[in-house]
């Protein structure tokens, strides 16, 4: 038996760069990708690009400027495309059924043909200031983008009863990704014994779908909303517990008397980022090297919920003490059951598809933390030696009460905090 796999690309480009006296730049790019992944016809697509820049720290009337030691501003837009789908995705494919018939092996079908499978085509502009103070002594860029992608590589979901879960082809979908991003380097204190440099970054970034034609019939209609974010889930609106009854109540959206997912699940949370970004310092005195980073993200997240109602033989929050017992308790949280209370079982579960599940997930975090000290060099004649001391994940701070608040899964436990200690010895 033998695997042979044949992928073919081809490329033609050219690039045009002109510079007028060191402040006016112009950027030209155009290119012609071909790809063997893709159906007849579809092979080959066009792409270019436009950027330009102005360097007006360059101009007479800053030239002689001791606080602005650099300016830029700069702006771009162009197109890419993508063909990592794996080769063949368009064709019918088969494999061996390992089933013998007659004397002969049959054949299992794994993919149905798409002749239209073509490029995904990415849109890109963005336009960014770069500025130096001091001597660069203070420096800064805050950059716009916003990336337009359509033509989606993916696999569509088909129903059952095609004998596939899904068909490779080009999502027939706009998504928008956009957002700021500002970053600030900045040297604190310098001298002949000691230094102290920051570096800041944050980004806020959002994503929205713009258009879908025929998304209300299509196997997303459930799972998108033209306007809203890619990131976003539905849920039911919890009304909280009811004191008589003790179980939890969602809003019935269209007042049929009846809770189903496609018609009461009309409540959106994004579980995009706001923003994040990090801050690290650096302190060097003598010998020694201090160097830490906290990192931070503004988020929401899935809380941490047990897949069975309290009551059952299953680790629970400790919160579950405060649940309803006697009619007229007023607590947020249901009668606790064994599994045996069809209706607190039910309503366990609407609570889990629920707004209540979607917390507060922020988190700052002391990522990584050094302390090194280089041994002088007439310690050990011939021979350096660097002694370090590295911390990861050393503490965290969150409102967040389940596993990990970076991952958008509760069952992750938080990351591993790692203590190194280490030697260097260079001869």
């Amino acid at each position: 038996m033998s695997d042979e796999t044949i992928y073919r690309y081809q490329a033609f480009f050219g690039r045009i760069n002109y510079n007028w006296e060191k402040r006016f730049i112009l950027n030209l790019t155009g290119r012609r990708d071909g790809s063997s992944r893709f159906g007849p016809g579809k092979q080959f697509a066009t792409f270019g690009a436009v950027g330009a820049a102005w360097l007006f720290s360059k101009e007479n009337f800053l030239k002689e400027n001791t606080v602005f030691s650099f300016g830029k501003l700069r702006a771009s837009y162009g197109s890419s495309g993508s063909d990592q789908i794996g080769d063949y995705q368009y064709l019918d494919t088969y494999t061996s059924s390992g089933l013998n018939y007659n004397g002969a092996i049959g054949l299992d079908p794994t993919r149905l043909y798409n002749p239209d499978f073509s490029w995904e085509i990415n849109k890109k502009l963005e336009a960014a200031l770069e500025m130096g103070l001091l001597s660069d002594r203070i420096f800064f860029t805050l950059a716009w983008y916003r990336n337009r992608s359509s033509n989606q590589l993916v696999g569509i979901p088909l129903p059952g009863t095609t004998g596939f879960s899904f068909i490779n082809a080009n999502l027939n979908a706009t998504v928008q990704n956009m957002g700021l991003e500002f970053t600030l380097r900045t040297l604190n204190f310098e001298s002949s014994n000691f230094k102290w440099t920051t570096n800041f970054n944050i980004s806020a970034s959002h994503n929205k779908l713009l258009s879908f034609p025929g998304l209300e019939g299509s196997t997303y209609s459930n799972r998108y909303v033209i306007g809203e974010s890619t990131s976003i889930v539905k849920t039911y609106q919890l009304n909280g517990v009811n004191p008589q009854t003790g179980l939890y109540e969602v809003e019935d959206i269209n007042k049929d008397g009846m809770i189903t997912s496609l018609e009461d699940k009309k409540n959106i949370e994004d579980l995009t980022p706001k923003y994040f970004g990090g801050l690290e310092n650096q302190f060097q005195y003598k010998n020694w090297q201090l160097d830490f980073l906290f990192q931070f993200v503004k988020q929401k997240n899935y809380d941490y919920s047990p897949s069975v109602p309290g009551g059952n033989f299953f680790n629970q929050h400790s919160d579950m003490s405060n649940a309803w017992q006697h009619a007229g308790d007023q607590v947020p949280f249901q009668m606790n059951t064994s599994g045996e209370n069809g209706d607190a079982v039910n309503a366990y579960y609407n609570y889990l598809d629920s707004n209540a599940s979607i917390v507060d997930a922020s988190f700052i975090r002391l990522k990584n933390i050094a302390l090194s000290y280089d041994l002088p060099q007439q310690a050990i004649k011939g021979v350096h030696c660097k002694i370090s001391l590295l911390g990861q994940n050393v503490l965290t701070f969150t409102p967040y009460k389940g596993g990990d608040p970076e991952f958008k899964y509760t069952a992750y436990l938080p990351p591993l905090r790692i203590i190194t200690v280490g030697v260097q010895l260079t001869f």
